[in-house]
């Protein structure tokens, strides 16, 4: 057959271009050639041309057996042919199982970040100035109640100014009571005319400056009383020292702050959320706020700013914390908050493959084939994924098989007995 290969007419897979070079090739060979628009080929099945001849080693030259052959090639031919269009259609369709797009409520948590701080943090300063510290009863840390004393200032000048000021206060008494007799006299003698009214106005005079003396003393005494009660410095409320600055031996000028203290050691989470959650909650909404090392502790929104940054385009949510849970100011925490039950499309995380580093689905089209759509995914609830623009409910998409697709595909949806296809299996949201 190479030989013959060689010769001018003869194609790839041995046919001949003409009956001469047939008959020649059948002369030298004893091979049967056979006559018709088909040939069979010993080596694979192949359509070829009109007016060609294929040889077939196992046949004599003789009318019978080339009509026999030629009978014998085209059956073979056919059943070559309709097995090599069954594996085309085989190849085609591909078997898979689909789920419907639905819309499902889904529970929805946003997590947000911020900075534990104080609910309310009270300086805690001296009134008083020009007094140095003479004694200092707490540090950072220490649980205090209302009005109890945190420091003292050297009050000796200020008890020595009240020591003064009572004495003055006994000697304006008794000029007060001196003047009150003079002028009771004055007024049982002027109706016998024992003496003139002159006299008797001074001695009304001279009592109502005495009454006079004793306020301004008993105010005096009663302003060096207050400027030594402000030589104990107290705290204003319950809660816990946070800072302390107080130094025993410094001397403090009015105003100075000395300690702070956290109210009613009340903390709080200033958690920063985007504009686009801080609509959606509310004050009561119930969070879970986390550290690093800290266990998780149940906490409650309880305000939200009402207004936002218009640089950051970030609210503050004012997140009350439970005490004992060990967070301490200025720590960095984050909470997840539980928003309300929305309605979301949903499809099974199988659906979901990416083609050229897209996400995306096979839609199942009504003439029998796939086409491949971009979708963009959102939150995950157990083995369902949301889908938040690129889909419709309604839409029939491929489950089973879908990582072998390729748009255009034809598929073959396998369904139950009633023609549905299996229906998607209902997955409760994982708890946060």
């Amino acid at each position: 057959m190479s030989h013959a290969r060689r010769r001018e007419g003869v194609d790839f897979f041995g046919f001949w271009s003409g009956p001469a070079e047939a008959d020649e090739y059948a002369s030298r060979t004893h091979d049967t050639p056979i006559d018709g628009r088909a040939g069979f080929s010993a080596r694979q099945c192949s359509v070829a041309p009109v007016g060609r001849t294929l040889f077939m080693p196992a046949f004599r030259s003789s009318l019978g057996t080339r009509l026999l052959a030629t009978a014998m090639g085209v059956l073979l031919l056919a059943g070559c042919s309709a097995d090599e269009q069954a594996g085309e259609t085989t190849k085609s369709a591909m078997t898979i199982t689909t789920a419907v797009v639905k819309s499902r409520p889904m529970e929805r948590t946003v997590t947000v970040m911020g900075t534990v701080v104080a609910w309310e943090e009270m300086p805690v300063g001296a009134e008083v100035g020009g007094l140095a510290i003479t004694e200092v009863l707490v540090d950072e840390g220490d649980v205090v109640k209302r009005g109890q004393v945190l420091a003292r200032l050297n009050d000796s000048v200020l008890r020595a100014q009240l020591a003064q000021q009572e004495a003055n206060i006994a000697s304006a008494k008794a000029q007060l009571t001196e003047a009150q007799a003079n002028l009771r006299r004055a007024e049982e003698l002027l109706p016998k005319g024992h003496i003139s009214g002159q006299t008797a106005d001074a001695r009304r005079a001279t009592a109502g400056t005495a009454q006079a003396q004793l306020t301004v003393a008993q105010a005096s005494r009663d302003e060096t009383l207050a400027k030594l009660a402000q030589t104990r410095i107290t705290s204003p409320d319950d809660g816990y020292v946070s800072a302390r600055r107080a130094v025993i031996g410094q001397i403090v000028n009015s105003g100075d702050q000395l300690f702070r203290v956290v109210r009613d050691g009340r903390l709080e989470l200033d958690a920063e959320v985007p504009e686009t959650v801080l609509v959606t909650l509310s004050p009561g909404l119930m969070v879970e706020v986390s550290a690093e090392g800290i266990e998780p502790a149940s906490a409650t929104i309880r305000a939200v700013a009402p207004s936002v940054d218009a640089k950051s385009r970030l609210g503050l949510a004012h997140i009350a914390l439970p005490s004992g849970a060990g967070f301490r100011p200025g720590m960095f925490a984050q909470a997840n908050v539980a928003l309300k039950d929305s309605a979301a499309l949903m499809v099974p995380a199988s659906a979901i493959v990416y083609r050229d580093g897209a996400a995306g689905v096979f839609v199942a089209a009504r003439n029998g084939t796939v086409a491949f759509r971009k979708v963009v995914t959102g939150e995950r609830a157990g083995d369902l994924v949301e889908i938040s623009s690129g889909l419709s409910a309604g839409d029939e998409v491929a489950l089973k098989g879908a990582g072998f697709l390729e748009n255009g595909d034809r598929v073959v949806i396998s369904r139950d007995p009633e023609g549905h296809s299996p229906p998607l299996a209902k997955t409760e949201p994982q708890p946060k």
